[in-house]
């Protein structure tokens, strides 16, 4: 179980680990590319709806978030979760994968203030992705604003991002493509605000499994509980602009390499 705090992170550590990641992390391999699909012929993202998929990434975005906050809720989470992809594509590097990304985060100017990755144990006999990755949100958010407006409001906030998952096919589609891999899948599910002063909140549940067979659906579809293994990971973190606006550039240049990877699709509503 990884649960800990994290010491503060200069300047100069900041740069010199993202000029790493983009020198040493730059060739895709097949096993990271076959999990992304190109959206070529999707709308062009406004930053304008209440939800996006990213890869195999899903956020809600609460009401009142300006369009620059999306923007660096979905080019931070999106280059974190190629770049681990990248390094670390097979099944049995899961957890490395995890870590990886959340480290990234974390350089990226996230302040996290809880991170723990832990085995899903189930006495249920099914279950489906979307309650599990519901459940973790509600963890999350509970163990940091708990008992707050804000904080049933970001509770809600995750119900009614897959409610309207469910009545986007294209969005859906996208998101199955990218979730699912041979032997299981992977995929992350977020809740993000900011408060008065424009600082970003962001709940983040992560859900990695192995299964004998794959559902219908990733997230909707009944599994078996006895039929798949499902490893979790949450965290809470709040964003730092100024720390990503030391790195924002070489972020942004990265995922326009990359833009095959790094394209997100809107859902929603404004």
């Amino acid at each position: 179980m990884i649960e800990q705090a994290f010491p503060k992170i200069t300047a100069v550590e900041r740069i010199a680990f993202i000029e790493t990641l983009n020198r040493e992390v730059s060739a895709v391999h097949p096993t990271a590319r076959a999990a992304m699909v190109s959206l070529a012929s999707a709308p062009v993202d406004t930053d304008e709806l209440n939800a996006a998929i990213m890869g195999a990434g899903v956020v809600g975005f609460l009401d009142g978030m300006s369009k620059r906050n999306k923007r660096i809720v979905k080019n931070t989470f999106m280059y974190a979760d190629i770049k681990a992809l990248m390094k670390y594509p097979a099944e049995s590097q899961k957890e490395e994968r995890y870590k990886l990304f959340m480290q990234t985060m974390r350089n990226l100017g996230w302040m996290v203030s809880r991170d723990n990755y832990i085995r899903h144990v189930s006495s249920e006999m099914r279950l489906t992705m979307a309650n599990i990755a519901a459940q973790i949100i509600g963890t999350v958010v509970s163990g940091a604003i708990g008992g707050t407006p804000i904080g049933a409001a970001l509770t809600a906030m995750t119900g009614s991002t897959l409610e309207a998952l469910k009545k986007e096919p294209e969005a859906l589609k996208l998101f199955e493509k990218n979730a699912k891999k041979p032997e299981g899948g992977s995929f992350a599910l977020a809740s993000c605000t900011q408060d008065a002063d424009g600082e970003i909140l962001m709940a983040v549940g992560a859900i990695q499994y192995q299964a004998r067979q794959q559902s219908t659906s990733v997230l909707f579809g009944e599994w078996y509980s006895s039929d798949v293994s499902i490893y979790k990971g949450m965290s809470s973190m709040m964003m730092d602009e100024e720390d990503y606006a030391m790195t924002e550039d070489l972020v942004v240049k990265e995922l326009a390499r990359l833009r095959e990877m790094a394209l997100t699709l809107e859902f929603g509503v404004k």
